[in-house]
Parts: structure tokens; sequence; C-alpha cells
């Protein structure tokens, strides 16, 4: 019952949640998405997605095409293909390179300028869809990642959606759409960032598709980031471990708030005077993420503490506004 009431007061009310765009704007964005084909031996085929980010250049995901036998994109029916391609394999960013791609490129933001809980949305074209689809969500999370920061948010997507576009309100491309958190909670979806594009457009164009190097996102979990690292131990409630790889985090990088915020996530089941530290050390580096202000607002509740209640409840408000607004129509 609570869920459908839920369901009822934010279909009655999504300006509280998101300012969606127009549909004439996500028309003229539209227009900028394209679908990969791809082709594989034995007449194995498979699809995925591309945004136009300059003049006949189209980036995506290598892994929509790497090791195929051909890679085609289609618009209003017409295919196209590529001459060329940029590769990045292990950052798996690729831009496709075209001679007669008759479609206008998207406006380009640095992902470093993102800020937590800026709301965002997807256009990809999610299982085989002939037109591109929008999920809308917010920035939940950036992670400090070889010289650019990957973007985690609430914005969902899923097969096909790989190589497809992250926007922002003022649709300005922010990043590219990629993987999705293993197992089947939680639900973390995750961007890579735009300075990759401009950092893979400066190496040598390609006419080979093929590559064996695996993506950073599918190395064994030992050789994965600590971001990528912490998610199984987190779903399985194995907060020693989430502690363990959250140390070694913090150790790593210092003034990184989401480590800090796993830490502090994972010591509130042993000390919670420790937990407090480690997330009031996460706001201090960055005051907009939620995920440690709701943490220490829960810990102030539970303990009865006026003065911090209204503290972190103050400033979970300045970042979401309709947090509790939006709790309370849960209740």
């Amino acid at each position: 019952m609570k869920n459908i009431l839920f369901l009822i007061v934010t279909s009655l009310f999504p300006f509280l949640v998101f300012a969606y765009p127009a549909q004439h704007e996500l028309f003229e964005l539209n227009k900028s998405m394209i679908q990969l084909w791809v082709s594989y031996e034995k007449g194995v085929t498979g699809t995925g997605s591309g945004v136009v980010i300059k003049k006949n250049h189209v980036a995506t995901d290598c892994h929509v095409f790497q090791n195929a036998t051909g890679v085609n994109v289609v618009k209003y029916h017409d295919t196209y293909s590529p001459i060329g391609v940029y590769a990045d394999w292990e950052h798996d960013i690729c831009v496709l390179k075209f001679d007669n791609l008759p479609l206008e490129p998207v406006e380009v933001r640095q992902s470093e300028s993102i800020h937590y809980e800026e709301e965002v949305f997807t256009l990809t074209f999610p299982n085989d869809n002939p037109v591109p689809l929008p999920s809308y969500g917010k920035v939940k999370a950036l992670y400090n990642f070889d010289k650019g920061s990957i973007i985690r948010t609430s914005a969902t997507f899923t097969v096909g959606s790989s190589g497809g576009a992250l926007f922002d309100n003022d649709f300005n491309l922010i990043g590219i759409t990629t993987f999705k958190s293993p197992g089947k909670r939680l639900g973390y979806f995750y961007c890579l960032p735009t300075e990759w594009i401009d950092k893979v457009m400066q190496t040598k164009m390609l006419t080979d598709i093929r590559s064996e190097t695996a993506p950073f996102w599918a190395l064994p979990d030992e050789q994965k980031p600590f971001f990528m690292q912490v998610v199984l131990p987190l779903q399985d409630s194995n907060w020693a471990e989430v502690k363990r790889i959250a140390k070694m985090w913090t150790q790593s990088e210092d003034d990184s708030t989401n480590a800090w915020f796993y830490l502090g996530l994972a010591e509130k089941e042993f000390n919670r005077d420790f937990a407090k530290l480690f997330l009031n050390k996460s706001i201090s580096l960055n005051p907009r993420n939620l995920d440690a202000l709701k943490v220490l607002y829960e810990l102030s509740s539970e303990e009865g503490d006026d003065e911090s209640i209204k503290k972190y409840r103050s400033m979970i408000e300045a970042v979401d506004p309709d947090h509790f607004v939006d709790h309370n129509s849960q209740v």
C-alpha cells in the first residue's frame, strides 16, 4: 500500500522530483542520437547507442562493437558506415569517424564541472528500441579515475543503452552511458566522462575494431577501482569487507568523499563514534554528498541529538529541498 501511495503521489507531483525536458526539446536532441548495428560471426547481431559529438564523429562505448565483423549506424532508416575509429579500449571510450553523416553534434560539457544531486537524464536505444528513450535521475556520485570523473547516476539504462548519452538539464552532453553494478540490488549506473572523449580524439585513427584489451570495469574484482570493489560486499551487508576496502581507498585517495563515506557507513556497525568522524570527513570534502548526510541524520535521530538533527536536516534540504517531502509521502 505504501508503494502504491508513493506512485500516486509522485505521478501527481512530478515537479517535486525532476524538471523534465519538453517533448520538442527531446525531439531536437534525438536528431543527434544514433543506433549502432553490430554483426559478428555466425550471423550474430547486436545493437548499441551513440551520440554525435562533432561533425562526422560519433562517441560510444568500445565494447559495443569490439571484435565484431562489422558496425554501422542507423538514422531515419538510412545506414552509414564508419571509415575509422579512435579507440581507448582500456577506458571503453571510442569515437567512430564518418565522411557523410548528416547529423548535427550536441553541446559537450566537461564532467569535472558536474555537481552531486544535479538533475540529469539519459537518451539511449534500450532493448533494440528504434527510437531513443529518456530516463531521468540525479548525479549520485563522482569518482576520480584516470584524469576524469566516472559518474554514478540514478537515471537507469539497460541492454542496448551502452554508448548512449547522459545530459544535464541544459542539454549538454556530460557522460556516456556504459555499465551497471553487478548483482541484482542497488542498481548503480555508471557513465564515462566527456574528458575521455577529448583524449581519445588525440590518438591515431584505426581501421581495425579488434582488441584483446578488457575495459577497466570488466577486470577481475581485485583489479577494479575501489568504487567498484565495494559494491558486492555492500549488497551482501559484509561490513567487515566494506570497511577493509574503504580503508584502503582512503589511504589511496585521502581526498575522496566517497571513500570516507563507505568507511563511515561500514564503521557504523562497529563503532559509532568513528562512523560519525569518517562521515563528517566525507561531507567536509563535499557538503553535497547526500548519502553521507542521510546517515549522519539517521545516527543523530537515533541518538536524540536535536542540535545535530537540525544541522543535518538543514544541510540535506540545501542539497535536496524535496527530500523530506518525498520521504514523508512514502510513510
